[in-house]
């Protein structure tokens, strides 16, 4: 059997139970080794098996408000009940601290009257990002914090946070924007169009759902993650983020026609008052990884929304139309 612990060791009776677990496959008794395997899974561990026994991987935890969640999956949900806050802000912070830490200022400074909460995902940064939220939670009650024990993937750290909000309104903002004046007020009267899904500043378009440019339209398919704002009650009709997404790019692309697909619109909300730093990159992935990845979600998206020209602005069929009528 080998077993190899992620940080910390793995106590006597886990390897025990995994050790018991090997035996038992050994001896043709799967049905009692997918017990046990259901135990450890249990216990915070994923099980990988291989010729010369189990592989153990700690599962990561997860800190919500000072309450610790064993598994992340044990999360729970709290979409079904009513919002208490206008809007709920998500950050995500990942070795970002002086980028997020001047995003999430600037919401502070720009809040106003709006009855918000702001959800700082600080997805197992390195970089002392922890040390100054906790700081600033003791004088800062709308802060509130979503740690994992481990770096979690783009999405599923995104999740975390959905799951938990309490606006009326969510507001994703990347750490790298910075608020110069109220983005609230008008994000709340473009979300306040029964017939509008997404909103938020910077607009995409494309023509065949496999390349994108940037469009100064108001009416567009995609806005991006810089602000993406969406009434909460629409996560019970879309869903989550996607989990495959593990990176970011084209999460946003998919959850937007997530949204079309219930006959929402997208569009912009003209002059938010925010400015865009430029982003910093951080080391985790090398670039090589990154454009892997990157190509994986571009695929996992094709697989998903490829076929749907019926959920773009204007598709062929609208073309031929034209055509005719000229």
């Amino acid at each position: 059997m080998t077993t190899r612990p992620y940080r910390h060791s793995i106590p006597p009776e886990i390897l025990a139970l995994s050790h018991e677990r090997d035996q038992l496959r050994r001896r043709g008794q799967y049905a009692r080794a997918d017990e046990l395997k259901q135990q450890l899974e249990e216990a915070g561990y994923a099980v990988k098996d291989n010729p010369r026994g189990a592989h153990l991987v700690i599962l990561p935890s997860v800190d919500i408000d000072d309450k610790t969640y064993r598994l992340t999956r044990l999360v729970p949900s709290r979409l079904d009940e009513k919002a208490t806050r206008d809007f709920s802000i998500i950050v995500l912070g990942t070795n970002t601290q002086d980028q997020t830490r001047r995003c999430i200022e600037s919401v502070l400074r720009h809040a106003g009257d709006t009855d918000l909460e702001i959800l700082l995902v600080d997805n197992a940064s390195q970089d002392g990002l922890d040390l100054w939220a906790d700081a600033s939670r003791y004088n800062e009650p709308r802060l509130r914090l979503v740690r994992p024990s481990r770096r979690l993937g783009t999405a599923e750290a995104y999740n975390l946070a959905l799951k938990q909000s309490l606006g009326r309104d969510i507001v994703l903002l990347s750490s790298h924007v910075e608020l110069t004046g109220d983005i609230f007020a008008p994000l709340a009267r473009t979300l306040s169009d029964p017939d509008v899904g997404i909103t938020g500043t910077q607009g995409w378009v494309t023509a065949d759902l496999r390349h994108f440019e940037e469009s100064e339209e108001q009416e567009v398919e995609v806005i991006d993650l810089q602000c993406l704002a969406f009434r909460r009650s629409r996560l019970k009709e879309t869903g989550l983020f996607d989990e495959h997404y593990r990176y970011p790019h084209y999460m946003d692309i998919d959850f937007n026609f997530a949204m079309r697909d219930l006959g929402l619109e997208t569009c912009v909300t003209p002059d938010l008052p925010l400015m865009r730093h430029e982003e910093i990159e951080e080391t985790y992935y090398s670039d090589d990884e990154r454009s892997r990845l990157s190509k994986r979600n571009f695929y996992r998206f094709l697989s998903k929304w490829g076929e749907r020209d019926d959920l773009l602005l204007y598709d062929e069929e609208d073309d031929e139309e034209d055509d005719d009528e000229d």
